[in-house]
């Protein structure tokens, strides 16, 4: 067979169907417009990617707002928005911090100590104020925003109105003073459960009073959650009508029309932190993936970068941090090892209006994370692991940091793979380029190399007299956001040779 001229070629829509990683399928089922692999884009615009937005200071960090006594780099064991007031944050040294619309920075509420150190931190919204569990290891604890100022008071019993105190001091079942892990309100009732000596038990409030408030009685108000299952309550969530009691490997539902919860599934999760709930349903991960429940069997949806999901370590799997926007569930991962390359600080979002995975990489492991409200407007804060507070996809860099980023496309075979082909001609299409580098793979090499001199400078960019010989082709950009975020548009083969089968 001759020579023939190679049929233009039009690589676009890229990232349509997110990321689809060859370790789950195989190269000839990738659909056009998957990409296998995407660190720091996302698919937000049909057809298009651009870097992801950046992150931006709020307040100081939690070590230079200059108080006396904080050790520098405290990590927060919880972020949490109280009624849309403020936010409240305990950091791992135990003290705690508070931040809302009057000031412009953190103000510290607890010193060093007062809560538990290394322990996590839960809290719930009810009446009036914010209730506090600290990791099973100490009583409960309450507080509120106070005064014109807006500052927050914590208190360590609680006469009224919730009555806390009445929880925390009952010995007709402990020798010891009751304590909890876990937290959550449910029609009309607070919920606790992980006290260290009766890890299976779920305890509950009276309902709130017309003048708003509650009372104890944790030696008749408790549900014992299937003891011979082996597992200990890992997390409470409240979702429609039911309440869900995790275990590492199984969920019940408790709908309090009866004394038995009703068990669902086997699969569960480690870590409170990683349950979300999102427009289609309540969002969480398990050892075997993430998965979706929304009131009937559960559905993994993370497929599609299992090996990712997997390659998680034991070790974070009860610290995976969630959080939500409008259309996303993000999932904080820690550090991952694929194929012997490391990730650093790895965030996967899943877009629940399309079903598509991207990640992102930042500079430092984020910990918690809160929705804090200013009026109308919402924003992400989350908490980094070297104490500093900062709102998400806010700014073009990570805290002055540049967003380094790369795309890697499906492998292309381009009138059959048994074929050789030249490509001679090559365009790239980039708004706000910024220095994009293009690169390409051919066949089973390891090499990549550079598209003509690789710089994508203009909108435009036609990359003449190549000469790259394959059977197969694929591509990768990357580069380094400051300013705008680039956004890549697609490339387009527009002259070359189909040397027929060599």
């Amino acid at each position: 067979m001759p020579p023939t001229p190679l049929q233009p070629v039009k690589i676009r829509n890229l990232g349509i169907y997110g990321i689809i990683r060859q370790a789950e399928v195989d190269d000839n089922l990738i659909p056009e417009g998957a990409v296998v692999e995407a660190v720091n884009v996302h698919f937000d615009r049909k057809g298009a990617t651009t870097v992801r937005p950046g992150m931006t200071a709020l307040g100081t960090t939690f070590a230079a707002s200059g108080v006396v006594g904080l050790t520098a780099g405290q990590a927060p064991m919880i972020i949490h928005n109280i009624f849309d007031s403020g936010l409240i944050a305990v950091l791992a040294d135990g003290s705690g911090y508070y931040y809302n619309s009057v000031g412009s920075d953190w103000g510290r509420r607890a010193s060093a100590g007062v809560f538990t150190s290394d322990a996590k931190v839960r809290a719930v919204n009810f009446l009036d104020r914010a209730v506090f569990v600290n990791g099973g290891l100490e009583s409960i604890r309450t507080g509120k925003f106070i005064g014109n100022a807006g500052s927050f008071e914590f208190a360590t019993t609680d006469t009224q109105p919730l009555n806390m105190q009445q929880f925390a001091s009952d010995s007709t079942i402990n020798t010891q003073t009751l304590r909890a892990k876990f937290i959550e309100v449910f029609k009309s009732r607070i919920y606790l459960s992980g006290d260290p000596t009766t890890p299976d038990r779920l305890f509950f409030s009276s309902v709130a009073t017309s003048t708003g408030k509650i009372t104890w009685t944790p030696s008749l108000d408790y549900v014992d959650i299937n003891p011979s299952d082996g597992e200990n309550i890992s997390a409470l969530k409240r979702f429609s009508l039911e309440l869900l009691v995790f275990k590492p490997n199984y969920i019940y539902r408790f709908r309090t029309s009866g004394t038995d919860p009703d068990p669902l599934i086997n699969v569960g999760t480690r870590s409170q932190e990683s349950i979300t709930e999102g427009k289609r349903g309540m969002y969480f991960h398990h050892d075997s993936g993430f998965y979706r429940y929304s009131g009937g069997y559960p559905e993994e949806i993370g497929r599609a970068i299992s090996d990712v999901i997997l390659a998680i370590p034991f070790s974070r799997y009860d610290d995976i941090t969630g959080w939500k926007d409008t259309d996303h569930i993000y999932w904080s991962i820690g550090n991952l090892t694929i194929s012997g390359e490391t990730w650093i600080n790895v965030v996967v979002r899943y877009t629940e209006s399309s079903d598509i995975w991207t990640i992102y990489s930042y500079p430092s492991d984020i910990r918690r994370a809160a929705i804090y409200t200013a009026g109308s407007y919402q924003t992400i804060v989350v908490g980094l692991d070297n104490g500093a507070a900062t709102t998400l996809n806010t700014g073009t860099t990570d805290l002055g940091e540049p967003i380094k980023y790369r795309e890697i496309t499906k492998w292309y075979e381009l009138e059959g793979i048994q074929n050789t082909k030249i490509i001679q001609t090559l365009a790239a299409i980039c708004e706000k380029a910024q220095g994009t580098n293009l690169m390409y793979q051919v066949n089973d090499e390891i090499e990549w190399k550079s598209v003509g001199d690789g710089q994508i400078r203009k909108f435009l960019n036609i990359f003449r007299n190549l000469n790259i010989k394959l059977n197969r082709i694929r591509f990768k950009v990357t580069g380094v956001s400051r300013n705008e975020a680039p956004l890549f548009l697609g490339l387009e083969i527009l002259e070359g040779i189909n040397e027929g089968l060599i």
